[in-house]
Protein backbone atom coordinates (compact mmCIF):
# COMPACT_ATOMS: atom_id res chain seq x y z
CA UNK A 1 0.00 0.00 0.00
CA UNK A 2 2.89 2.38 0.81
CA UNK A 3 4.36 1.60 -2.58
CA UNK A 4 1.07 2.49 -4.27
CA UNK A 5 0.89 5.85 -2.44
CA UNK A 6 4.51 6.58 -3.31
CA UNK A 7 3.86 5.71 -6.97
CA UNK A 8 0.78 7.96 -7.09
CA UNK A 9 2.71 10.80 -5.43
CA UNK A 10 5.59 10.45 -7.91
CA UNK A 11 3.11 10.42 -10.81
CA UNK A 12 1.43 13.59 -9.57
CA UNK A 13 4.76 15.37 -9.12
CA UNK A 14 5.85 14.27 -12.58
CA UNK A 15 2.63 15.60 -14.09
CA UNK A 16 3.07 18.95 -12.34
CA UNK A 17 6.69 19.40 -13.41
CA UNK A 18 6.49 17.69 -16.78
CA UNK A 19 6.62 19.28 -20.23
CA UNK A 20 5.03 22.70 -20.35
CA UNK A 21 5.43 23.48 -16.67
CA UNK A 22 6.31 27.14 -16.27
CA UNK A 23 6.21 27.76 -20.02
CA UNK A 24 4.08 30.52 -21.44
CA UNK A 25 2.47 30.29 -24.81
CA UNK A 26 4.06 32.54 -27.42
CA UNK A 27 1.94 35.57 -28.30
CA UNK A 28 0.44 35.28 -31.82
CA UNK A 29 1.53 38.81 -32.75
CA UNK A 30 3.74 41.65 -31.61
CA UNK A 31 3.23 45.40 -31.71
CA UNK A 32 6.06 47.89 -32.08
CA UNK A 33 5.41 51.62 -31.98
CA UNK A 34 7.59 54.60 -32.88
CA UNK A 35 7.26 58.23 -33.86
CA UNK A 36 9.08 60.39 -36.37
CA UNK A 37 8.61 63.37 -34.07
CA UNK A 38 9.52 62.52 -30.45
CA UNK A 39 9.54 66.27 -29.68
CA UNK A 40 6.57 68.47 -30.62
CA UNK A 41 5.53 71.99 -29.72
CA UNK A 42 2.43 72.53 -27.57
CA UNK A 43 0.69 74.35 -30.44
CA UNK A 44 1.17 71.32 -32.70
CA UNK A 45 0.20 68.85 -29.99
CA UNK A 46 -2.99 67.76 -31.71
CA UNK A 47 -0.94 66.47 -34.64
CA UNK A 48 0.95 63.80 -32.66
CA UNK A 49 1.12 60.70 -34.82
CA UNK A 50 2.66 57.33 -34.05
CA UNK A 51 3.73 54.56 -36.37
CA UNK A 52 2.51 51.03 -35.59
CA UNK A 53 4.08 47.80 -36.78
CA UNK A 54 1.96 44.68 -36.31
CA UNK A 55 3.89 41.42 -36.81
CA UNK A 56 2.33 37.97 -37.07
CA UNK A 57 4.42 35.63 -34.90
CA UNK A 58 1.92 32.76 -35.02
CA UNK A 59 1.79 29.75 -37.30
CA UNK A 60 -1.42 30.88 -39.03
CA UNK A 61 -2.91 33.94 -40.71
CA UNK A 62 -4.29 36.72 -38.49
CA UNK A 63 -7.12 39.16 -39.00
CA UNK A 64 -5.60 42.61 -39.44
CA UNK A 65 -8.75 44.57 -40.29
CA UNK A 66 -8.92 48.01 -38.72
CA UNK A 67 -11.38 50.81 -38.00
CA UNK A 68 -9.89 54.27 -38.55
CA UNK A 69 -11.73 57.38 -37.42
CA UNK A 70 -10.33 60.83 -38.11
CA UNK A 71 -6.82 59.38 -38.36
CA UNK A 72 -7.09 57.41 -35.09
CA UNK A 73 -6.67 53.65 -35.51
CA UNK A 74 -9.42 52.21 -33.26
CA UNK A 75 -8.05 48.65 -33.46
CA UNK A 76 -5.78 49.37 -30.51
CA UNK A 77 -6.18 50.43 -26.90
CA UNK A 78 -4.04 53.43 -26.01
CA UNK A 79 -2.32 54.16 -22.72
CA UNK A 80 -1.06 57.76 -22.82
CA UNK A 81 0.26 59.15 -19.54
CA UNK A 82 1.77 62.47 -18.56
CA UNK A 83 4.96 62.77 -16.50
CA UNK A 84 2.88 62.35 -13.32
CA UNK A 85 1.43 59.04 -14.51
CA UNK A 86 -2.03 60.47 -15.22
CA UNK A 87 -4.04 59.71 -18.34
CA UNK A 88 -4.20 62.55 -20.85
CA UNK A 89 -7.35 61.33 -22.56
CA UNK A 90 -9.50 64.30 -23.51
CA UNK A 91 -12.75 63.95 -21.50
CA UNK A 92 -16.24 63.99 -22.94
CA UNK A 93 -17.86 62.66 -26.06
CA UNK A 94 -15.78 62.74 -29.18
CA UNK A 95 -18.23 63.36 -31.98
CA UNK A 96 -15.31 63.71 -34.39
CA UNK A 97 -14.45 60.06 -33.69
CA UNK A 98 -17.86 58.68 -34.60
CA UNK A 99 -18.17 56.66 -37.75
CA UNK A 100 -14.96 56.11 -39.63
CA UNK A 101 -13.77 53.75 -42.27
CA UNK A 102 -13.25 50.02 -42.06
CA UNK A 103 -9.98 48.83 -43.53
CA UNK A 104 -10.74 45.24 -44.31
CA UNK A 105 -11.00 42.45 -44.83
CA UNK A 106 -7.33 42.03 -44.10
CA UNK A 107 -5.30 38.93 -43.39
CA UNK A 108 -1.70 38.99 -42.20
CA UNK A 109 0.16 35.82 -43.21
CA UNK A 110 2.44 33.91 -40.87
CA UNK A 111 5.73 35.79 -40.40
CA UNK A 112 4.51 38.96 -42.16
CA UNK A 113 4.30 42.48 -40.75
CA UNK A 114 2.25 45.51 -41.67
CA UNK A 115 2.67 49.20 -40.91
CA UNK A 116 -0.01 51.70 -40.01
CA UNK A 117 -0.19 55.05 -38.29
CA UNK A 118 -2.49 56.65 -35.77
CA UNK A 119 -3.12 60.30 -34.95
CA UNK A 120 -3.30 59.95 -31.16
CA UNK A 121 -3.56 63.73 -30.71
CA UNK A 122 -7.22 63.31 -31.73
CA UNK A 123 -8.02 61.64 -28.40
CA UNK A 124 -5.15 62.65 -26.08
CA UNK A 125 -4.08 66.11 -24.93
CA UNK A 126 -0.54 67.06 -25.93
CA UNK A 127 -0.97 70.83 -25.50
CA UNK A 128 0.88 71.15 -22.19
CA UNK A 129 4.69 71.01 -22.04
CA UNK A 130 6.08 67.84 -20.51
CA UNK A 131 7.00 64.23 -21.17
CA UNK A 132 4.33 61.74 -22.17
CA UNK A 133 4.57 57.97 -22.43
CA UNK A 134 2.60 56.02 -25.01
CA UNK A 135 1.89 52.29 -25.10
CA UNK A 136 -0.62 50.36 -27.18
CA UNK A 137 -2.31 47.05 -26.62
CA UNK A 138 -4.53 44.81 -28.70
CA UNK A 139 -6.84 42.07 -27.50
CA UNK A 140 -5.91 38.51 -28.40
CA UNK A 141 -9.50 37.77 -29.41
CA UNK A 142 -12.94 39.30 -29.40
CA UNK A 143 -13.20 39.13 -25.61
CA UNK A 144 -10.97 41.17 -23.30
CA UNK A 145 -10.90 38.16 -20.94
CA UNK A 146 -8.64 36.42 -23.47
CA UNK A 147 -5.91 38.94 -22.65
CA UNK A 148 -3.99 41.44 -24.72
CA UNK A 149 -0.58 41.99 -26.23
CA UNK A 150 1.22 45.22 -25.31
CA UNK A 151 3.61 47.23 -27.40
CA UNK A 152 6.86 48.82 -26.37
CA UNK A 153 6.61 52.21 -24.63
CA UNK A 154 7.76 55.42 -26.30
CA UNK A 155 8.21 58.93 -24.92
CA UNK A 156 6.99 62.10 -26.58
CA UNK A 157 8.22 65.44 -25.29
CA UNK A 158 6.06 68.55 -25.70
CA UNK A 159 7.84 71.90 -25.60
CA UNK A 160 6.55 75.49 -25.37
Amino acid sequence: MKRLHALILISLIGAAFGPGFGQTEKEPFSITISTDNPTVTAQAGAHVRIEIKLSNTSNHALNCSAMVTNGLNRSYLYDVLDQNGKSTEIPGEHHELRGGSWDGPCELAQGESMNASSRIGALYDFTKPGRYTVQLSKYLGNDEKEGAVKSNTITITVTE
